[in-house]
């Protein structure tokens, strides 16, 4: 039985019987678009649109009667007003994308507008024939066979309706991001003159960062770059989990994800290398911990450069984006998949992880440039190359956007065959020491065959990394597993993002995707040159290892924008062991008193290496502090406040989740979680737990009158909502159970 085309959504496929009355074509821009007017057999007029000549394509004659398989069923859109949005391209008219588009969006001009015919604007449902539609002549009765017999084989397919795009230009037919479109007008006024103005001439980033260099020695009133370590870039896992009444993981809150989220004052310049990028700043602190009262000494490490944020450029890019789309993606994006089903938590409809990475990887393929290549792997269970690596200015990406957006989930999940396929495809190009070879994963990052060891695919990235093959992780729902984030992001020039809204990764992606994709500095390490101070601790560093007998030991630092000459994730902050910094400078040969030893200055020795290979080194000298509180600057200050805000929320997490453990069950059955896979913990917060949050809050809201920034306040009301999760706290604070 026929569908009839007038009661079916956009995007969905139906079949007709159908007349055909009329073929005219229309000229679009420089398409050709036909029409067929058909007469439905209950006398229905329809009208079908598409690129392919009915005629001399598909065979089919005015007057003869067809089944029609697969037609594409669609609606006309009206345009936004001009003062809403317009094209960057042309400065033209923008409408809201319909699934005509999908064909050609020559299609839906024609329908809305009537082309350069007499046959009128088509204002409700029409049909799209594309190349999944089929016409088969039904013959006559006479000729023996039944008039309604209809050829009704379709082809196993993807059974997802194609996604159309957000908008399209009406006058040029571009097809338009959100983001592009949905933007503040000083971005569109942007956007716009820099369509209007010809490109610059390509140089090596390496020359590129030179010629920053020297500008800023130059002109040294301009504002400069700041830098940030590696690894996470916020800490939204942690936040959403509370804020969906579970327990994050513990790893969800590294020191390096919290500080960048923050900026931070840097500090004067205490060496000067004129021809190095980075610019190291070094202060010390001391105060006593708001809970414990042990008194607590800091070295922090200002993360600056000297490169200039008028002229920096990023590299051109050879990227891979690898594409997690094993069955996990396929879930809530505000739920744990490996939940049992009796104590799944009941979410709002949030839509998928899989449409979540979906949209966020458009949106990241929106802000590479016509000379950068781009290559697509998708993986589940096994690894599929489903675009090979090719510039951008050769390649329809509008189309591969399309693509992107119809991938189905489904299947295991084997990260490591997804990433050998990456590296392969990026091994097998030209390598070019000017060009960032990278890998992008959207995942939930929980694998479950092949290689799934934290070891073993840590050495595995390293490996690329040694070879110059960075990479990126964009981690997807509440149940990603910020374990292996956290432990794969700490792999030389690696970094880790978590999307919690497409909406806001669109908006990061347009701050900052030039520095997610340019480490600048490696293994930046800072010696002690006493020796006779053991660390306890390196805050906001991924990768930093107390026990490796430095100071401080950074894998890779990323470009960070500023604010008011604040750097954004700015510092690297060690805690000494408190034994060792009770008599913080002494010496056999030196020590008399403590206040003495104390005032004894200590030597530092910094070195690093920069993106264009050339090495650095620098001694300076600092002296602890004699009194407490006492920070050297405002930045040092924040940094301490943060570390132990977040030193405290990791120990609660980690007891909560080793709490939750319920013993050995050791009944083997076939779909049991592999150690990657992640299930929830209830938010539960002890009174012990509680007790310290309270010290904790109040500490904080001291830091955040003395420094001065309200942003702190978000660490505060996370703080009142643990504490409401104390039980019986809710219904003491007016708020039903």
């Amino acid at each position: 039985m026929d569908t009839a085309l007038t009661e079916l959504d956009g995007g969905d496929r139906c079949a007709i019987t159908v007349t055909v009355r009329d073929h005219q074509t229309h000229a679009i821009r420089d398409r050709t678009v036909h029409r067929l007017t058909v007469e439905t057999t209950e006398g229905e007029v329809l009208h079908l649109f598409g690129r392919r000549n009915p005629e001399s394509d598909l065979a089919v004659e005015t007057g003869r009667s067809y089944a029609v398989a697969d037609v594409l069923a669609s609606t006309s859109r009206d345009p936004l007003a001009d003062d809403e949005a317009w094209c960057p391209d042309c400065s033209g008219t923008i409408r809201p994308g319909c699934h005509a588009d999908v064909a050609d969006t020559a299609i839906s001009t024609a329908a809305r507008d009537g082309g350069a015919t007499d046959a009128g604007e088509v204002t409700g449902a029409f049909g799209v024939v594309d190349d999944r539609t089929t016409f088969s002549l039904i013959q006559e009765e006479a000729d023996g066979t039944d008039a309604d017999a209809v050829d009704d084989w379709q082809p196993m397919r993807d059974a997802r309706p194609p996604s159309p795009p957000a908008y399209v230009c009406t006058d040029c037919g571009r097809e338009l991001s959100s983001y592009e479109v949905q933007r503040p007008a000083d971005e569109r006024e942007r956007t716009r003159s820099r369509t209007e103005t010809e490109a610059v001439a390509d140089a090596a980033p390496t020359e590129i960062l030179n010629s920053a260099v020297d500008s800023a020695a130059a002109a040294p009133s301009e504002e400069t770059l700041g830098m940030a370590a590696g690894g996470a870039k916020d800490v939204g896992n942690f936040r959403e989990n509370v804020a969906e009444g579970y327990t994050p993981q513990p790893e969800a809150i590294s020191d390096e994800g919290l500080f960048y989220d923050y900026h931070f004052e840097t500090g004067e310049r205490d060496a000067t290398d004129s021809a190095a990028a980075f610019s190291p700043r070094y202060a010390t602190g001391a105060s006593e911990h708001p809970v414990s009262g042990e008194r607590e000494y800091f070295v922090s490490v200002g993360l600056d450069s000297t490169l200039s944020m008028a002229e920096f450029e990023r590299p051109r890019l050879d990227l891979v984006a690898v594409l997690d789309v094993s069955g996990s993606m396929d879930s809530p994006f505000d739920a744990y998949y490996y939940d049992e089903h009796d104590r799944r938590h009941e979410v709002d409809d949030a839509g998928t992880k899989m449409e979540a990475a979906a949209d966020a990887l458009c949106a990241l393929t929106e802000q590479l440039d016509a000379d950068d290549r781009l290559g697509v792997v998708l993986y589940n269970s096994r690894a599929h190359l489903a675009k090979p690596l090719r510039d951008v200015g050769s390649t329809n990406m509008d189309a591969i956007r399309r693509h992107i957006r119809d991938v189905q989930a489904g299947g295991g999940t084997n990260l490591e065959d997804g990433f050998e396929a990456a590296v392969d495809l990026l091994q097998d190009a030209p390598a070019e020491a000017s060009v960032e070879r990278r890998v992008v994963f959207m995942t939930d990052m929980m694998p479950n065959t092949g290689r799934t060891g934290e070891g073993a695919l840590t050495e595995r990235f390293e490996r690329a990394a040694e070879h110059g093959i960075h990479t990126t992780f964009v981690g997807m729902g509440l149940d990603e597993n910020a374990e292996l984030a956290d432990a794969l992001s700490g792999v030389r020039g690696a970094n880790h993002y978590f999307v919690h809204s497409t909406a806001e990764f669109e908006r990061r992606l347009g701050d900052e995707f030039d520095y997610m994709v340019t480490p600048l500095v490696y293994d930046l390490a800072l010696d002690l040159d006493a020796g006779a101070h053991d660390v306890a601790a390196v805050h906001g560093a991924p990768d930093a290892d107390p026990e490796s007998g430095r100071l401080l030991s950074v894998g890779t630092l990323f470009p960070s924008a500023k604010t008011e000459g604040e750097a954004r994730g700015g510092v690297v902050l060690v805690r000494l062991d408190p034994e060792d910094a009770t008599t913080p400078n002494a010496t056999p040969q030196n020590a008399t008193t403590p206040n003495e030893r104390e005032r004894e200055p200590l030597a530092l020795e910094a070195s690093w290496t920069e993106r264009d290979g050339t090495e650095h080194a620098e001694r300076v000298t600092i002296t602890l502090p004699e009194e407490t509180p006492w920070y050297g600057h405002d930045g040092v200050r924040k940094a301490v406040g943060l570390s132990r805000y977040a030193r405290e929320l990791r120990t609660w997490a980690r007891d909560v989740h080793h709490a939750d453990d319920r013993g050995v069950d050791d009944w083997l059955v076939a779909d049991q979680g592999g150690e990657h896979e992640r299930e929830s913990v209830s938010l539960h917060v002890s009174s012990a737990h509680a007790a310290r949050f309270a010290e904790l809050d109040s500490y904080l809201e001291r830091e955040q009158a003395g420094i001065g920034d309200e942003t702190l306040q978000q660490e505060r009301d996370l703080l009142a909502t643990l504490q409401e999760a104390v039980p019986g706290a809710r219904s003491d604070r007016g708020v039903s159970e």
